[in-house]
């Protein structure tokens, strides 16, 4: 049988249900991509939620890595390719070769003081070596009192970091309300990860086989997809705020558009925008004010500044003005740009003149004060 007549009992499904449904939603998303709103600009206090963002990526990307650290650190059956069953001596042997000299250090000293049991082999696969080496309450029988030991510095401290990171990446005062509006989602999604993380490292903890070859140990494992995954959270959270913040890679008009609080606030941070431009604004004139009184009080100044007015009123007159304007290129050069094919010399002229005399209103009684 082909394939063809494998499939023809679906035809009246596909060409019923499917096949309508797929083309109509071919056509919602075309029109979504045409008629969806123009990106809007990055908000700077947004930009800061997003550098906060990144610099933690690269936190934990760079703590993810397999290689770093102390070579003390990395798994010494994996080091060796030994299994946990070997003895001892044999283990240590095969570990010397790797370290400068052939010489052990104090910690691969003190590492085999402990590996002498099944047990403690076990632990140290589960907990890693650090908490093997410096718990000082901890028995080879009593898994949990290692537990106790591990939990704060291996599993809780970089949840903790990591909240910190998104504390401040979603928070209004450093990040706007843009990025406030996904806190707390993200905090219930980051508080959700170190439950996880906290119960699968109490609960999961495997026997290794005495006879598996250089055994890769849950802890070195753990390590890394915890960093992994901390880290692709927060890709996605910035990638969301980005998203949500200039209106890109949204093919459908977001409920946010028509919330009424968010329109407000948006409103509240463009009129802020416009007042600190104003303001701005005002102070230039207010300096340029300064310095032109600054100017007509001054004889000499004043002097020089009507020679230059003279010289540049001379050099070009109103007979050259004209003629600029009368000019064939230049008239279809602003034709052009205005997009028509004539072009009002003397009305262009009134209009100038109105503006200047709206402009200098009040100057001609100042001068008449003074």
């Amino acid at each position: 049988m082909t394939l063809l007549e494998n499939i023809k009992p679906f035809w009246p499904l596909l060409f019923t249900f499917v096949l309508p449904r797929a083309i109509n939603y071919y056509r919602v998303v075309k029109t979504a991509i045409r008629t969806r709103p123009p990106p809007r600009p990055l908000p700077k206090k947004t930009g800061r939620g997003l550098n906060v963002l990144f610099a933690a990526i690269c936190v934990f990307l760079y703590a993810s890595l397999p290689f770093r650290g102390n070579l003390e650190d990395h798994n010494i059956f994996v080091v060796t390719q030994s299994r946990i069953s070997l003895e001892t001596d044999t283990l240590f042997t095969r570990l010397a070769l790797f370290r400068e000299g052939r010489v052990l250090t104090p910690i691969d000293e003190a590492l085999r003081f402990k590996l002498g049991s099944q047990a403690l082999r076990q632990i140290y696969l589960r907990f890693g070596p650090s908490t093997l080496l410096n718990c000082s309450f901890c028995q080879s029988d009593d898994q949990f009192s290692y537990l106790l030991y591990h939990l704060p510095n291996n599993v809780l401290l970089p949840h903790l970091f990591h909240i910190l990171c998104i504390g401040l990446a979603t928070s209004e005062t450093v990040s706007g309300f843009e990025a406030s509006r996904w806190r707390r989602r993200t905090l219930l999604g980051v508080f959700a990860l170190a439950s996880i993380d906290v119960a699968m490292t109490s609960m999961f903890a495997p026997i290794v086989d005495s006879k598996t070859p250089a055994p890769a140990g849950i802890f070195w494992t753990a390590s890394t997809l915890r960093c992994l995954v901390l880290c692709l959270f927060d890709a996605i959270i910035a990638f969301l705020i980005y998203a949500s913040a200039t209106g890109r890679f949204l093919l459908f008009t977001a409920g946010s558009a028509t919330d009424s609080e968010l329109v407000r606030r948006r409103t509240e941070e463009l009129l802020k925008q416009a007042n600190l431009s104003l303001q701005v604004a005002q102070t230039n004139l207010r300096a340029y004010a300064i310095a032109r009184n600054a100017v007509v009080r001054n004889p000499g100044l004043k002097g020089v500044d009507d020679e230059y007015w003279r010289a540049v009123v001379a050099m070009e007159g109103p007979e050259r003005d004209e003629a600029l304007f009368e000019d064939e290129e230049v008239q279809a050069a602003v034709a052009r740009a205005y997009g028509s094919g004539t072009m009002d010399v003397a009305g262009m002229k009134k209009e100038a003149e109105v503006f200047v005399k709206n402009v200098t209103r009040g100057l001609e009684a100042t001068e008449s004060a003074r």
